[in-house]
């Protein structure tokens, strides 16, 4: 199976080379990815003490965020090293300046011998699912030790299908799980993974860390004017036949709408829809007057800043096949939450749905009884937005968990 596995990666890279011609984008993944070994000649020695942490994409980025922050604080001399699968998560953490990034090589036999010897790790951490197996074959060769955090484990993943049992026998060379909830641990546990436990969701202290910033929005707070506010957050088509006709209605309310997708033609759409009455927030400054109601965020990273402006959101993914984002960083803000109807498997909303501070709908209709509901009473709106913020700080403290491993790894 491992040469099955190998021989199909490198046939993906092979059958992608002729696109890079006529693909930046194509090309810009392979380019960018070649770049990493300098990289970390560079900034790494090989006697270094390093802790190498990989991520996906933006939002496991933020998770480790308090993480690194802590043993920094403990350690200026420690070299962290943050690699990235997507471009989306390495462009945003650019001015990032407490770890070295790079993007991680294809995971083919040569790239993951190359890469782990280059860096020579005192451990590795891979943040939630996004493990590869080269990886894991060359760590577990080199004696590094290898931790899973902030990981989620369900029965429909491919691990567990007759399948995956070859990917999920090499998950064993992963020396500790630190695992979101027991439910996963139960799963592991029940195949003969015994090395779990239960720290929660570090996004959860994260998000904490982000409502304690005080960042500046001074031309946000000239938009709002006092108003009341709605924010729809990562949003998508489907979301927008949700919301915007009920909202545009509305004359005594203020909205920011933040796609996930922050691509011209996207925000050409939404312009279309909403006509006159929206502005781009890259030309707030200019273009800014009493008859715009509706804020469209063109750039990425500021929304988890913008939800303390909201009284009332709504998080998108839930209403398609996108899946639900991040409802966390609304939630620790003490408002409201709106979602869409698909949010199986996400362990935070189906709590909250559960306890009251997140409403699920699965039309217009709906949303529109909901919104009247929230905009009308003010006891309603306080109490679910207490429910959000109580569990936030009810569930916080697994980043420091996972630091005391950390810590032990480095003696």
């Amino acid at each position: 199976m491992h040469f099955i596995y190998n021989i199909s990666i490198n046939i993906i890279i092979i059958v992608l080379q002729p696109f890079r011609i006529f693909s930046n984008r194509v090309n810009d993944f392979f380019k960018d990815r070649a770049s990493s070994l300098n990289i970390i000649e560079q900034k790494i020695k090989p006697n270094d003490k390093t802790i190498w942490f990989h991520v996906a994409s933006l939002g496991e980025f933020e998770q480790i965020k308090p993480i690194v922050k802590e043993l920094k604080s403990e350690d200026h001399k420690l070299k962290i090293l943050i690699s990235f699968f997507s471009p989306s998560g390495f462009q945003a953490s650019s001015n990032y300046s407490l770890a070295e990034r790079v993007y991680l090589p294809l995971d083919t036999k040569g790239n993951a011998k190359n890469f782990i010897k280059k860096i020579n790790p005192n451990v590795a951490v891979f943040v939630k699912n996004d493990i590869w197996t080269n990886y894991l074959i060359e760590l577990k060769k080199s004696e590094i030790p290898i931790f899973s955090i902030s990981s989620k484990f369900h029965k429909s993943q491919f691990y567990f299908k007759v399948y995956g049992k070859w990917f999920f026998n090499k998950l064993k060379q992963i020396d500790y799980f630190f695992v979101q909830d027991n439910s996963s641990k139960e799963l592991l546990n029940l195949n003969n993974i015994d090395n779990v436990s239960v720290t929660g969701d570090t996004r959860i202290d994260r998000v904490k860390e982000i409502a304690k910033e005080d960042k500046q929005f001074t031309s946000i707070e000239r938009f709002i004017n006092n108003d009341i506010c709605f924010i729809a957050g990562s949003s998508w088509q489907e979301d927008y036949t949700i919301f915007l006709k009920s909202i545009i209605q509305r004359s005594n309310l203020k909205t920011i709408i933040a796609p996930h997708n922050i691509v011209d033609s996207e925000i050409r759409n939404l312009e279309k829809i909403t006509q006159s009455l929206s502005v781009r927030y890259s030309r707030i400054d200019r273009d800014l007057d009493p008859g715009k109601k509706i804020l469209i965020i063109d750039s990425i990273g500021s929304l988890k800043h913008l939800y303390k402006f909201a009284d009332i959101s709504y998080v998108g993914g839930g209403m398609g096949n996108k899946g639900l984002h991040n409802i966390l960083e609304a939630a620790v803000f003490g408002i409201p939450i709106i979602i869409g109807k698909n949010f199986k498997g996400f362990s935070e909303a189906e709590e909250l749905v559960k306890l009251g501070g997140v409403k699920s709908i699965k039309s217009e209709i709906e949303f529109e009884n909901i919104f009247n509901n929230l905009m009308s009473n003010k006891t309603i709106l306080e109490k679910m937005g207490k429910i959000n913020k109580d569990f936030i700080y009810s569930n916080s403290g697994g980043s420091e968990k996972i630091i005391e491993a950390l810590r032990e790894s480095l003696m």
